[in-house]
Order: structure tokens, then sequence, then C-alpha cells
């Protein structure tokens, strides 16, 4: 307990964690215009820290190459600096998407509990609040996929185009071009299989929920024992169904990144042939041709997994805008203000 306290007075976040009145007549982004200040700053040290990071086989390959122990130096305050301006620029992500996602949540609560009696008895609690979980995750996976997914791999497309253009602007352009490729058939891929299986994910979900609030029901009200072993299988279907759809969910999302895994290999193939080729012709010096190579290769994982980064956006972004109409269509408020 004392360690927790103690992290949470060094990080400063009892006092910092803003919330506000969300509008659901409004659409589902306007939700972010009150933490947008933190956010952009964010994505701005991101945006740097990749580029130094992305770009840092070449500038090795520089230094060692010209023997610039000046630069030596440099390389190793910036790392030491790294580490400070990142702890500093999480600390305010986790503070606005914290408040965020604390602002979803007490606003939807906030009309269900304010909703006409008789609505919540014509619905299902357990959808409820599978509804309201699902639509809160989904911000803080929609936020944190675009930061530290989706800007990720914009930024090391354009370092390898413009590292490899240096040199050659034919390769560089093949370079990149493999890239952004390899991004689109992984984007309409995964956004396909999401359009076809995403909301049989949620139907399933809300059942989910559903029977576990009802399990939690029945002992509330003391059933009779002969109905408990029959409810009990229920549960036991019910998660087996779950369990069903989850893993077709996963299998097929990373069967999507097949074909890319193998256009990737034949592009690196032929990239690995051309900087031979300007090696031999003495055109790129063997340090280089090493940090090339290594950069292009060092984005294998953030491409590959492209299109996944974008169809969680996708679907999260469906998974709140479900909660968005559930509420609009769900009832009146006669609570009395």
């Amino acid at each position: 307990m004392r360690i927790y306290q103690f992290f949470e007075k060094l990080f400063g976040m009892v006092g910092n964690i803003k919330i506000h009145t969300v509008n659901f007549d409004l659409p589902w982004y306007t939700v972010y215009r009150h933490y947008w200040v933190r956010l952009i700053l964010s994505v701005i040290v991101e945006i740097c820290l990749w580029i130094f990071f992305a770009t840092l086989p070449l500038t090795i390959a520089w230094i060692l190459t010209n023997q610039h122990e000046y630069w030596i130096i440099m390389i190793g305050i910036i790392f030491l600096c790294t580490p400070f301006i990142t702890q500093a620029h999480i600390v305010s992500y986790c503070r606005a998407l914290s408040g965020l996602m604390r602002s979803m949540a007490s606003s939807a609560y906030e009309f269900f509990v304010k909703v006409d009696p008789i609505h919540h008895s014509t619905r299902e609690s357990g959808k409820v609040i599978s509804k309201i979980n699902r639509a809160v995750r989904a911000y803080e996976d929609i936020t944190d996929t675009l930061v530290f997914n989706i800007l990720p791999f914009c930024i090391q497309i354009g370092v390898v185009m413009v590292s490899f253009s240096q040199y050659d602007i034919s390769i560089g352009f093949l370079a990149g071009g493999s890239l952004i490729l390899l991004v689109i058939v992984s984007i309409i891929s995964q956004i396909i299989i999401a359009k076809n299986i995403i909301p049989i994910d949620n139907d399933q979900g809300d059942t989910q929920s559903q029977m576990e609030v009802e399990s939690l029901q029945q002992v509330a009200l003391i059933r009779s024992s002969f109905a408990t072993p029959e409810h009990i299988e229920k549960i036991k279907k019910t998660n087996i169904r779950t369990g069903e759809v989850e893993a077709t969910i996963w299998t097929s999302f990373n069967f999507t990144s097949f074909i890319p895994r193998l256009i990737f290999a034949g592009t690196l193939t032929i990239l690995f042939i051309l900087v031979f080729n300007l090696i031999k012709s003495q055109e790129l010096e063997l340090p280089t041709a090493i940090a090339l190579m290594t950069i292009y290769v060092s984005s294998y994982g953030n491409i590959i997994h492209s299109g996944r980064h974008v169809e969680r956006i996708v679907s999260n972004r469906e998974r709140i805008k479900n909660l968005y109409t559930y509420i609009r269509e769900y009832g009146d408020s006669t609570y009395p203000t």
C-alpha cells in the first residue's frame, strides 16, 4: 500500500484526473476535445522519439564511417534524456486517457440511473453493462493504437523511403512503395474479416455478460435446487460458445498476415540484391548498407500487423457507436433534476 501511495504522489495522479460530461447526442469523437492538448503533446513526443530511433542505424553508420567522436557523446546524451522525456509524456497521456475513459463510464451510468424505470424492466442489465464496458475499453484501445501503433509504422515508412532515396531514388521508392503495398493489403484483408466477424463477437459478448448477471441474480433469488443444475449447464455451454468465437476471431485475424509476410520476404530479397550491387559498384559503403537493411527489417513487425491496428480502430469505433445508438434508443430520462 505504501509503495502504491508513493507512486500515486510521484506521478501526481491525485486531483489531476478530470471528469467531463459526455453528450451522447454528439459524435463519439467529440469526447476528445477536453483532452486534446495532453494527447497532442504525446503525439509530438512520440514522433520525435520514433524518428530518432528509426534513423539510429543510419546515424551510427555515419558516425563510425566518418569517425566523429563528438557525435558519439551527443547520441549518448540523447539516450540519457529519452527515458525522462518518455516518462513525462506518458504521465500526461495516462491522465488524459484515464479522464476520458472515466468520463464515458460516468456519463453512461448516470444516464441509465436517471432513465425511466419502465425501460429497465424491459431490458437486460447484463447487456447494458457489457456495452458500457466495451465502449470504455474501446476508447482506450483506439487512442493507444493511434499513438503507439499507427503513428510508428507511418514514420517508419517515411524514414525507409527517405533513407534509401538518399543513395538511390529508384530503390527508395521500391522500399517505401513495398511497405505501403503491404499496409494496403493488410488493411483490406483485416477490414473484410472484421466486418463479418465483429458483429458476432459483440452479440456473443452481450450473451456472455447477460449470463454472468443472471448467475449472480440466481444466488440472490435462491432459486429451487432442481433449476440450478440446468442453469449451470447453460453457463458451461455459453462459455464454450464464447471460447469458440474468441478462438475463431484470433485465428482469422492472424491468417490475414500470411500474404503480407510473403510479400515482405520477396521485397527484402530484391532489396538485398540491389544494395549488394551498390556495394560491389562502390556506390555504397558497407556500414551504410547494413544500416539501410537494418532500418527496413526493423519495420517488419509494425508493417505486417498494420492492418490489424487499423482494424482495431474500425472495430472499436463500431463498439462505441453501438453504445451511443443503444443510449439514444433506450428511453427518456424522467429522474427529477
